[in-house]
């Protein structure tokens, strides 16, 4: 049995709208979410609008047990949406909105103190501000496992010396082909393990997901690497993140936390929006 743990997710968060639904999304949201269904505490750090998209956010946040106690609330700027229709999703985010402005205070310094696990993107790092309190958390919960999720680009090109940077205050990366060949244009069209081991190297990673759409996931871990035949998918993406802290925060094996990672994203795209089964549940593993 593992205790339950404090996961944070923090940087953007944004309302999911299709025609005939809406939900949380976003790092800072989906991470927490995808904990509290693990059994473990959850917290979303971000900044939203004073709307009423903010609103329902925090309203669907509470009912699944998220603690949105760190959600900020910003006077001028609006709270992001993510627009689906048949043609495809559109994302609001041209201009500058909440997520953009997060401001540093003491609720953030004593949630760095209590982290277990931190989990942010590319981004919510967009911005100056942002950019800014984020590093500052991250310096701050200096004993908990942070992963950067290089896919969540939004369409922003990785500006390398900044992600370096910030791999410098993280144990693992998230990444897709398109990452690794910003980060090394050198390694582009080789062997992905090539790449994948120039990163843990000079950023000194403990680990690298390889999370592309439409390929298999994978882990690159020291010297080792190791696959599965599960295809990934991008509606699954936080829960495949959340899945494999669950396996590292218990103390699994490489192979074992992989292995919850798979099965919890495929729980997540068989099941939307359904807690996962209570042997996956962290007083139950």
């Amino acid at each position: 049995m593992t205790r339950s743990r404090v996961i944070v997710g923090i940087g953007e968060a944004l309302m999911s709208e299709q025609p005939d639904s809406q939900c949380p999304a976003g790092l800072a949201l989906e991470v927490p979410i995808h904990a509290v269904g693990l059994g473990h505490t959850g917290i979303a750090i971000s900044r939203l609008g004073q709307d009423r998209t903010a609103e329902d956010l925090r309203n669907q946040l509470r009912q699944v047990g998220v603690d949105v106690s760190c959600l900020q609330s910003d006077p001028d700027l609006a709270t992001g949406r993510l627009l689906v229709r048949s043609s495809g999703p559109r994302r609001s985010l041209d201009a500058p909105l909440a997520f953009d402005n997060l401001q540093w205070d003491f609720d953030l310094a004593d949630v760095a103190q209590r982290a277990d696990a931190v989990v942010f993107g590319a981004l919510a790092r967009r911005s100056g501000q942002a950019r800014s309190t984020c590093d500052r958390f991250l310096a701050e919960c200096s004993v908990a496992f942070r992963i950067f999720d290089l896919t969540n680009r939004g369409g922003e090109k990785l500006d390398r010396h900044r992600v370096m940077a910030a791999l410098k205050c993280s144990e693992a990366a998230v990444v897709d082909d398109a990452a690794l060949a910003q980060l090394f244009p050198e390694t582009a069209g080789g062997p992905q393990k090539e790449a994948a081991d120039l990163l843990l190297r000079q950023a000194d990673l403990t680990l690298v997901l390889f999370a592309a759409e439409g390929q298999p996931l994978g882990v690159y871990f020291g010297q080792r690497s190791q696959h599965t035949t599960h295809t990934h998918r991008r509606q699954a993406h936080s829960a495949t993140i959340v899945g494999l802290l669950h396996g590292i925060l218990a103390g699994s094996d490489m192979p074992d936390a992989l292995a919850m990672a798979e099965q919890l994203a495929i729980h997540s795209l068989e099941n939307p929006g359904q807690p996962p089964p209570e042997q996956f549940v962290a007083k139950g593993v």
